[in-house]
Order: structure tokens, then sequence, then C-alpha cells
């Protein structure tokens, strides 16, 4: 099974700046961990405010390990001081793709 995870999460434009910083921790931390693929959590640019999520792992198992890392918990914890909002993830499991 490989799984892939995309949505979105806002926060006010003008907290954009202090939430940089923990974007970045978050996927420095997600790229490092086993069975991840990939991981990035990127500003839209034309809609201030928008955060794209973007997670790819190799299985359940690798998702599992990266729901429970200290980056996650650390990453959701900082969400009600920077004023995150509208959490909207789905999730696909990819197994049977294949690159043309």
């Amino acid at each position: 099974m490989t799984i892939i995870l995309a949505g979105t999460i806002r926060v006010a434009p003008e907290r954009l700046a202090d939430l940089r910083p923990h974007l970045r921790a978050q996927v420095e931390g997600s790229r490092t961990e086993p069975g991840c693929l990939d991981y990035a959590l990127t500003e839209d640019p034309l809609d201030p405010g928008l955060i794209r999520v973007y997670e790819h792992f190799v299985d359940e198992a690798a998702l599992a390990v990266h729901r429970a890392s200290p980056h996650m918990t650390a990453w959701r914890a900082c969400w009600p001081d920077l004023g995150v909002f509208d959490r909207r993830m789905s999730s696909f499991d990819v197994s049977d793709y294949r690159e043309t």
C-alpha cells in the first residue's frame, strides 16, 4: 500500500510570518522519517493564508510513525496560538499507481 494525503489548512494572512518556522520544522522532520517518500507544506501564491498539504508514505505503518512523531505533536500544538483553522485532508491509496 502506498498512501498520499492531500489537503489544505488556513491561517490568517497576517500570521503567515509567524507560521513559517513551524512549517519548515514540520517539513524537515517529516522528510527524515522512514517511509516518507515526500512531504510538502506550501503557501498558495494566489490565496494568502492557504497552505497546501501533500504527504506521501510507503504504508499505514509509516503514516502511524509520522502521526506519533514529536514534530507532529509540536506542529499541531502551535495551531491554536497561530490561528490555524479550516483543516481539510483526504487520503488516497495509490498502490496500483504506475508512472506513464
